[in-house]
């Protein structure tokens, strides 16, 4: 990572989530004054070095608060977002992609009265398409309230940084996964399994056909990239997509012997499949030859720290 962080005031808001505890532990190791937002005193993962972090409760979706939290900050990671699983995007669309572009509003609201003009970084999704069209998404028969919102603060946050003359990076990962994701069998694609795995008495239940396809992003490979891209003052959209995909067949096998060896796996080719392949994205120069964390060595690091947590 780059050592120009040294003294500068950075703003990590989702600070204590999943993704957002690793960037901050990464900037603090780098030399950075960290101020993370929270709505009640839960440090979470980052309770070992809340000392070291600067906290101001508050909600993001106000921009008074937001207003205190980017005074003397050089720049911002914006992680916060309304997010469960897809079928919540699904069946709460409207209150999911509200939830996310008040959180933007507010926070380029509170740029503009505190007059701060720092360098911008916001995290997207790789599920907005490279041609993305906002009308073309909502007139979809089947809402996703997280896409859509997201899809929106993208917007906001390019008609902020033309008018007010400040640095963006959109930063659009593939689904992460690794230690301090959410293991519930409603969470995302492999903390599910793991789950499932860990419960299953008779069989491994997965569904579909097992032979879609998708691509996973280890966490601190996600927290390197975008590292990469700033160093590189990438700005703009950037996907973050390791060029590898597994089948799900493979990746049930993997996680199934890590965590329950001796069950045995059903496929239910009755449940949707979803897509089978996946589309290639452009990615930015400088992650062309980034060294991407194996899924083997990915998987195995992420349940050992499940199986310590819980």
């Amino acid at each position: 990572m780059t050592t120009n962080w040294s003294g500068k005031t950075v703003l990590v808001t989702g600070g204590t989530g999943f993704i957002g505890s690793f960037l901050v532990e990464a900037l603090l190791d780098a030399g950075a004054k960290v101020r993370v937002p929270v709505r009640t005193k839960n440090f979470r993962t980052l309770s070992e070095r809340r000392d070291e972090v600067e906290w101001i409760e508050g909600d993001l979706r106000t921009a008074e608060y937001c207003t205190e939290l980017v005074r003397g900050v050089d720049h911002v990671f914006h992680l916060a977002s309304h997010r469960r699983n897809p079928d919540f995007h699904s069946k709460y669309s409207s209150d999911v992609m509200n939830g996310n572009v008040q959180m933007s509003l507010a926070l380029i609201q509170g740029m503009k009265e505190a007059g701060a003009t720092p360098s911008v970084t916001f995290f997207s999704t790789a599920n907005v398409p490279p041609s993305s069209d906002v009308i073309a998404l909502v007139q979809n028969e089947k809402l996703d309230g997280y896409v859509l919102g997201k899809a929106l603060c993208e917007t906001l946050w390019f008609a902020a940084s033309k008018q007010r003359k400040f640095p963006l990076l959109i930063v659009r990962p593939i689904g992460a996964y690794g230690p301090r994701d959410t293991f519930t069998e409603e969470g995302n694609v492999i903390p599910s399994l793991m789950v499932k795995a860990q419960k299953a008495k008779e069989h491994l239940d997965v569904w579909g056909s097992g032979h879609q396809h998708r691509v996973f992003l280890y966490v601190e490979d996600l927290i390197g990239a975008v590292m990469k891209l700033i160093e590189r003052d990438a700005t703009g959209i950037q996907y973050i997509v390791p060029p590898s995909s597994v089948e799900i067949r493979l990746l049930a096998k993997k996680i199934r012997d890590l965590v329950n060896p001796k069950v045995p796996i059903k496929f239910d080719p009755s449940k949707p499949d979803g897509k089978r392949s996946f589309v290639r994205l452009p990615m930015h120069e400088s992650l062309k030859s980034y060294e991407w964390t194996p899924l083997e060595k990915g998987l195995k690091e992420t349940v050992d720290w499940w199986q310590v947590s819980r």
